[in-house]
């Protein structure tokens, strides 16, 4: 069990460590705009990194809860971890890429020797690390910047901004 506690530590800190940019800097897009918000812990619990604490961000509006900002996970499929934006009318998820982000990877392999490869992106638009919307009718991931933070939080809202 220490083993796979000790696995788990750095990319569970790196993971914290995003989150925790993440929402300090939607907490300044927040207050520019009037809205409160609040820093709190956050029990996350994952099957193979097991339960963890990493912030989470309430947001409102003199008193009236808009949405929050809470950690889902490190270990996402195709992604470095998961933070979604919930609301009393929808949620978006925000997944963390690195590089260019997943890709397909195909080989063709005679004789013991990889004698052909090849990659594929699986989205378009991740141009570099950090954090991301997928847009799912076109599939096209969106980096996550204020504008955006602000159309989804007032999505998941139906809070004028």
């Amino acid at each position: 069990m220490t083993e796979l506690h000790d696995e788990q530590a750095a990319p569970r800190q790196e993971y914290v460590q995003r989150v925790t940019a993440l929402l300090r800097e939607a907490a300044d897009w927040c207050r520019d705009r009037g809205l409160q918000t609040e820093l709190l812990p956050y029990t996350v619990r994952e099957e193979r990194a097991g339960e963890y604490e990493a912030p989470a961000l309430y947001i409102s509006k003199d008193g009236v809860s808009l949405a929050k900002l809470v950690p889902a996970g490190s270990r996402i499929i195709a992604a470095y971890g998961r933070v979604d934006l919930a609301g009393p009318m929808a949620s978006h998820a925000f997944l963390f890429y690195v590089g260019r982000g997943p890709e397909f990877k195909s080989a063709t392999i005679a004789n013991g020797q990889t004698v052909h490869s090849s990659s594929a992106r699986i989205l378009h638009g991740v141009d570099g690390d950090g954090w991301y919307w997928i847009e799912s009718k076109v599939r096209r991931a969106k980096r996550v910047d204020e504008s955006l933070f602000i159309d989804l939080l007032t999505d998941v809202s139906d809070y004028e901004l």
